[in-house]
């Protein structure tokens, strides 16, 4: 057995450093936004369950309806543009140089098509997590939970990673892409299982090491801004202001330019670490089924050199 998903992994090296070894600027930041919407490695946030009644105290009064509708709707639209952007992502690692919107015109028929797919699976785990939790004690509905969750996330992975290229290539529909892939599936499943363990142990890896050089930055960072920070308080208070009014004014001046400027370099370096994950799930397609390779002329290039 050739073990695609291990050769993949060092031929997408390369093909990171084919995409982005003579990247423009504009280029960076057209993937850079693409890689906002189709998915990071990292998150920078953190939740304190023990404090939830707090937040929920502070939102008292307020319209919980309507917060949980706009919250909603702001999630099915990062979705639906984020489907859409798949296709131009993938196209982008396939050396076109369309923009973001004639791209995702381009792509947006196939890109719905998909969404809603992906929109059914998050309302099938949110409903059945729903009706788990109420209808089974805790432990087996955390189980069930899990194990439904997983099931749908992978059925979403291998969508995303496999059948959009083959959509792509083949200029077919969602419901046609996954009846050209599921035989390849079923014949090479050993490969996929493969493939599945070597992207998960790569994410993880990939993912502790963005986090520490985006922490590390953060704490770099915090020298210019902490250094602008201390000349500006100095000269506010030879203005006769009080502290109080001094690190409201600093901290409101400064703290969006800093969380601006880290937040564009987590984006930054998530485009050769995305990049290089999804190069695998190409090489690891075009492997399996020749027919849909989805990067030919890439993977001669690579193996030639």
């Amino acid at each position: 057995m050739t073990w695609h998903a291990i050769r993949a992994a060092g031929e997408s090296v390369a093909a990171t450093k084919a995409l982005l070894a003579d990247a423009s600027v504009r280029t960076w930041l057209r993937l850079s936004v693409l890689v906002l919407f189709v998915g990071t490695l990292i998150t920078p946030f953190l939740v304190d369950f023990n404090n939830s009644s707090v937040a929920l105290a502070s939102i008292e009064g307020t319209d919980t309806a309507a917060l949980l509708v706009v919250t909603a709707l702001v999630f099915v639209l990062f979705l639906c543009v984020g489907t859409v952007f798949e296709f131009v992502f993938i196209d982008a690692l396939r050396g076109e140089s369309a923009g973001l919107v004639a791209g995702s015109e381009r792509r947006f028929h196939p890109g719905m098509q998909v969404f809603a797919l992906r929109f059914v699976l998050f309302v099938v785990a949110g409903g059945s997590v729903l009706v788990a939790a109420i209808s089974l004690p805790t432990p087996w509905a955390i189980a069930a939970g899990v194990v439904l969750v997983s099931l749908l996330l992978l059925l979403d992975r291998l969508t995303v990673g496999f059948v959009v290229p083959i959509m792509l290539v083949g200029g077919c529909s969602l419901a046609a892409g996954w009846r050209t892939f599921a035989p390849t599936l079923g014949a090479q499943w050993r490969e996929y299982l493969l493939y599945l363990l070597v992207a998960g142990v790569l994410w993880l890896a990939i993912a502790i090491v963005g986090g520490l050089v985006s922490a590390l930055f953060a704490l770099g960072l915090l020298v210019p801004f902490g250094t602008l920070g201390v000349a500006v308080s100095e000269v506010l208070f030879a203005q006769g202001l009080s502290e109080a009014v001094v690190t409201q004014a600093v901290l409101g001046t400064l703290a969006l330019p800093y969380l601006f400027v880290f937040f564009v370099f987590v984006l930054l370096i998530h485009v050769p670490l995305i990049a290089y994950l999804r190069y695998i799930e190409l090489f690891v397609l075009g492997d399996t089924t020749e027919r849909h390779d989805p990067i030919p002329q890439l993977r001669t290039a690579i193996r030639r050199e």
